[in-house]
């Protein structure tokens, strides 16, 4: 269980895709003293499913432990599931939580994606995904992610417009850690804001 303090702390969900800085922001806010869990090797992911499938909480299992929420997917030869989707059963469930959209440029996420290395798998998530998509075309997977990528923005910016408690932000962006900070109306220390580079989700 969460200590006393902790527990006021309000729920944040990070709700970019992995290789959009979610280890960085995982760890940003796990040193700054909240408690987080990032990805947890799709376990995370499944629970959120498996909750919303028998009609209970979305975290439930995990949000008597945890206040902030990353890479919530999950994928193997045959499926990825891409749980931060959920943002609209999230809001619904956690009443005052906050949301923040973690985003790049286009191009370099793809890029990032593309490259990095599933070590489970042995296999590139590009490589990964043509199996998924049943195709020898590289470019047929670039331009499924590259759809995904622009519904889900269309999808968030629209449900997000009005929402009080609602930050996107540029993970290049040099005042990432003052923009978290102002969103939250919390003192977070910058120093614990760096770039982390992964071979797994992040």
């Amino acid at each position: 269980m969460l200590a006393d303090r902790k527990k006021s702390l309000p729920f944040v969900f990070i709700i970019g895709f992995n290789k959009t800085g979610t280890t960085a922001l995982h760890e940003f806010f796990d040193k700054n003293g909240w408690p987080s869990i990032h990805w947890d090797k799709g376990a995370l992911a499944c629970r959120m499913v498996t909750n919303c499938l028998e009609n209970r909480p979305i975290l439930e299992g995990y949000d008597s432990r945890f206040r902030v929420f990353s890479d919530m997917a999950v994928q193997t030869d045959r499926i990825r599931i891409e749980a931060n989707k959920l943002f609209p059963v999230l809001d619904r469930d956690y009443p005052g939580a906050y949301f923040i959209y973690n985003t790049r440029k286009i191009d370099d996420w793809i890029a990032s994606r593309s490259a990095n290395f599933v070590t489970r798998h042995k296999a590139t998530n590009l490589e990964l995904e043509m199996r998924r998509l049943n195709t020898d075309d590289r470019d047929t997977v670039v331009l499924h992610w590259r759809t995904q990528w622009q519904q889900f923005d269309a999808e968030v910016s629209q449900y997000f417009k009005t929402h009080p408690r609602f930050l996107k932000v540029n993970i290049d962006d040099q005042d990432l850690p003052e923009q978290v900070a102002a969103l939250l109306d919390h003192p977070m220390d910058p120093v614990h804001w760096r770039r982390v580079r992964t071979n797994g989700p992040s």
